[in-house]
C-alpha cells in the first residue's frame, strides 16, 4: 500500500517515528510531508532513513512544481498525524498554505487525522466543527484522541492514540471489502477453577484468535474480541471483553450475538470444570485427592441452536483421527466452516507463532494452509470464508 503521512508540530510527534518504522516492516511504501513547524520538532532525516523516501517539508520549488498533486495522486492513503487543531482548521475551510494543506486539498484517496492538541483546545466549539466537516463534509475518518495526562500539564481528552492504534487504522484496506460486517472473535484458554489459587486450563496462547480479529479489522469489520486466558497483546483499536470460565465465555457470546453477523470461536474451551470449587486453598494431606468435574456448556453448539442463519466458525484441536473428529464437529455444532488444527510429535501449534490447519466446509470442501506465521494464516483463513474463496 503507498501510505502519504502528513506530520504537523505538536508534542506527539515523537510516535510518528514508531508509526512509520511499522507500517515500512509490513511491507507498505512510506512518503511523509512535514510543516515547518513539525521539522521543529524532529529532523526529517529521520524519516527519511525509517520510510527509504523522499521527506518533503518546503512548499514547493522548481524540481517539484506541482508536488502536492503528485503526492495526492500517488497516494492510497493519506493520513495527517499528529494533527494540530491549527491544521485541522485549514483543511477543514481549504486553506492550502503549505504543502501538507495544499496535498490535502488536492486529495481524493481515502484520508484519515488523527488529532492531537491540549484538552481545551480539542474541546473548543471551533475544533469541534472543524472535526465534523472533515467527518461529515469532506469523507475524512476522524480518529478520536485519547484521554490522559497530556505534555502541557493538564489532563484530558485530546493526547494522540498510541502507536498499534495509528499504523492499524492507517493499514487498513482502502477498499474495505468487510465494511459493514461484524464478528465475535473469541480467543485463549478458559479457566475452571479449583480452588482460590488453583485453575484447569490449557496451552492455548490466544495469538491466532487476535490474529483473526486483526486481519478482519484490516479488511474493514467491526469486531469483538472476547479472550480467556492469553498470552498476547490484545489490540488496543479492537474492542474487547475479558473473561474466564466457559460458563462466562457463553454468557459473554451469548450476550451480543444478536447484533453481529457472524463468530470465529478460536478460543480453547475446557470441556470439564470442578463440580464444587473449594472457597479456601486446597491443603495437602499427603494422601491422593479426587476431583469430580462436570460437563461445561458447549458454547458454539448453544449459539447455534440460539441464533440460527449466523455465520459460525469453529475450530478443532485434535491428536487422533483428526480430520473424521473435526467433520464430526462441523456436522454435530451445525458449523458453516471448522478450522482444524492437528497436534504431532513434529509440531504443535498450541503457544507457537506458526500454525498449519485444514479449513473443512458443511458441503464437504476442503483446504490445506501449509505451515505459516499465524498473521498469515489469519489472513488466508479470512480470504476463503469471507471473500467467497470456498475450499477446494
Amino acid at each position: 500500500m503507498k501510505i502519504l503521512i502528513g506530520v504537523t508540530g505538536g508534542i506527539a510527534v515523537y510516535k510518528v517515528l514508531g508509526v512509520v518504522r511499522q507500517l515500512e516492516s509490513e511491507g507498505h511504501e512510506i512518503r511523509v510531508i512535514m510543516t515547518p513547524a513539525a521539522a521543529k520538532f524532529i529532523q526529517p532525516i529521520l524519516f527519511k532513513t525509517l520510510c527509504h523516501n523522499e521527506v518533503y517539508v518546503d512548499d514547493f520549488d522548481i524540481s517539484r512544481p506541482i508536488a502536492h498533486v503528485s503526492l495526492a495522486d500517488w497516494a492510497d492513503v493519506f493520513a495527517v498525524v499528529p494533527a494540530t487543531g491549527n491544521t485541522i482548521a485549514k483543511i477543514a475551510h481549504g486553506l492550502a498554505d503549505n504543502l501538507l494543506t495544499s496535498t490535502a486539498l488536492a486529495c481524493v484517496s481515502r484520508r484519515i487525522v488523527f488529532p492531537s492538541m491540549n484538552v481545551h483546545m480539542y474541546e473548543n466549539p471551533a475544533t469541534q466543527a472543524n472535526l465534523q466537516i472533515l467527518s461529515e463534509k469532506l469523507g475524512y475518518e476522524v480518529i478520536e484522541p485519547d484521554s490522559g495526562n497530556l505534555a502541557c500539564g493538564y489532563s484530558g481528552k485530546g493526547r494522540l492514540v498510541n502507536e498499534d492504534t495509528i499504523a492499524a487504522v492507517i493499514a487498513r484496506d482502502p477498499s474495505t471489502p468487510l465494511r459493514g460486517r461484524k464478528f465475535i472473535v473469541t480467543a485463549g484458554g478458559t479457566i475452571e477453577k479449583l480452588d482460590p489459587v488453583r485453575y484447569l486450563s490449557n496451552f492455548s496462547s490466544g495469538r491466532m484468535g487476535i490474529e483473526i480479529a486483526k486481519a478482519l479489522y484490516r479488511k474493514g469489520a467491526d469486531v469483538l474480541l472476547i479472550t480467556g486466558n492469553i498470552q498476547a497483546a490484545v489490540p488496543a483499536y479492537i474492542p474487547s471483553a475479558a473473561v474466564q470460565s466457559a460458563v462466562e465465555m457463553l454468557d459473554a457470546v451469548r450476550g451480543k450475538m444478536k447484533d453481529y453477523d457472524g463468530l470465529f470461536m478460536a478460543a480453547a474451551v475446557a470441556d470439564y470444570r470442578p463440580l464444587k470449587p473449594s472457597p479456601a486453598k486446597i491443603k495437602k494431606t499427603g494422601a491422593n485427592m479426587n476431583i469430580e468435574l462436570v460437563q461445561n456448556p458447549d458454547v458454539l453448539k448453544t449459539i447455534a441452536s440460539e441464533f440460527a442463519g449466523k455465520q459460525l466458525i469453529g475450530f478443532a484441536l485434535e491428536t487422533d483421527s483428526a480430520e473424521g473428529n473435526a467433520t464430526d464437529k462441523l456436522k454435530n455444532k451445525g458449523l458453516d466452516y471448522i478450522v482444524l488444527n492437528r497436534i504431532g510429535e513434529s509440531f504443535n501449534p498450541l503457544g507457537s507463532g506458526e500454525n498449519e490447519v485444514v479449513l473443512i466446509d458443511k458441503s464437504g470442501g476442503r483446504a490445506e494452509s501449509g505451515r505459516m506465521d499465524k498473521k498469515a494464516v489469519a489472513e488466508w483463513l479470512i480470504g476463503r470464508i469471507l471473500q467467497q474463496k470456498a475450499p477446494s
